[in-house]
């Protein structure tokens, strides 16, 4: 998995070059959920600034994505939000991209909650290979509720959610712009707290209805993924981690609601600015 920039030269990368200029740009590479869908995979976020390029979880068929859009090579960094299968499961493809042991050059810093080295064991375990397996290609580090996480400019502290599993929610600072990306959780005033400020808010939206939700809840449903937005007060929401026959119903409850929030589509990309500079938020898709 020899993860190495190449900033002078020629890229590897098989996308557009890195853009320039201090905005940050998101490529949601994934809106789907844990089950299979036709036109997307699970989660998986790509920020990047002129100089960093960062992939917030990467659930199942997001490495094909990381590799259509920047290429695992370009990235500085990994950050999971919690070890549901649909948010981490695909560094073990990850992982044979460079494959038969060889030692990576330049192991690629992957950040992972707490016991995250005991789940990369029980994973090579899982898939039949050695303990070690994914040393030579990750630098892991534990990160724990509070942390600084520095990677290259982007500053990123983890924040404890409610799920059904220990979760965390991801406040992402860049150098002229910040995101909030919640991840899988269940209505949270901490996370409408910890946006209000933002300029870009990411929700999820699993449910059809709360009705269906388990007593300890762990998911929202798009009305509460709206009224998270709004009451957080946000110039700008997107919506992932939603079933895709859902869409057009989501975006219509969204453009009803009068809140500047949207479901969010495979290979959006999404340039982020301050909310104090008067250059608009410029939204793309790209396929």
């Amino acid at each position: 998995m020899g993860f190495i920039r190449t900033r002078s030269g020629s890229s590897i990368r098989p996308a557009s070059p890195r853009h320039q200029g201090v905005f940050m740009r998101l490529t949601i590479l994934g809106t789907g959920t844990a089950r299979p869908l036709p036109d997307t995979g699970a989660s998986g976020i790509l920020v990047e600034t002129e100089t960093t390029a960062v992939l917030f979880d990467i659930g199942s068929g997001i490495a094909a994505r990381v590799e259509a859009t920047i290429g695992a090579l370009n990235l500085d960094g990994i950050v999971i939000g919690h070890f549901h299968a649909d948010h981490w499961i695909d560094l073990a493809p990850l992982r044979y991209r460079f494959p038969w042991g060889q030692p990576a050059p330049a192991p690629c810093p992957l950040y992972l909650p707490p016991g995250g080295k005991d789940h990369l064991e029980h994973l090579a375990t899982a898939i039949n290979e050695r303990s070690g397996f994914f040393d030579p290609a990750f630098a892991v580090t534990e990160y724990q509720s509070g942390q600084e996480i520095r990677i290259g400019d982007l500053t990123i502290v983890p924040h404890p959610v409610g799920h059904y599993v220990p979760a965390w929610s991801m406040n992402i600072q860049g150098p002229d712009a910040r995101v909030v990306y919640a991840g899988d959780m269940g209505p949270s005033e901490a996370v409408i707290d910890l946006a209000r400020g933002a300029d870009l808010l990411i929700l999820e939206a699993t449910l059809e209805s709360a009705s269906t939700d388990d007593a300890r809840r762990g998911h929202l449903s798009t009305e509460e993924a709206i009224d998270h937005a709004d009451r957080a007060g946000v110039p700008r929401a997107l919506l992932v981690h939603y079933a895709s026959e859902r869409r057009a119903a989501i975006a219509a409850l969204c453009a009803a609601s009068g809140v500047p929030v949207a479901p969010a589509t495979p290979g959006m990309v999404v340039t982020v600015t301050s909310a104090s500079r008067p250059a608009p938020q410029e939204i793309v898709r790209t396929g």
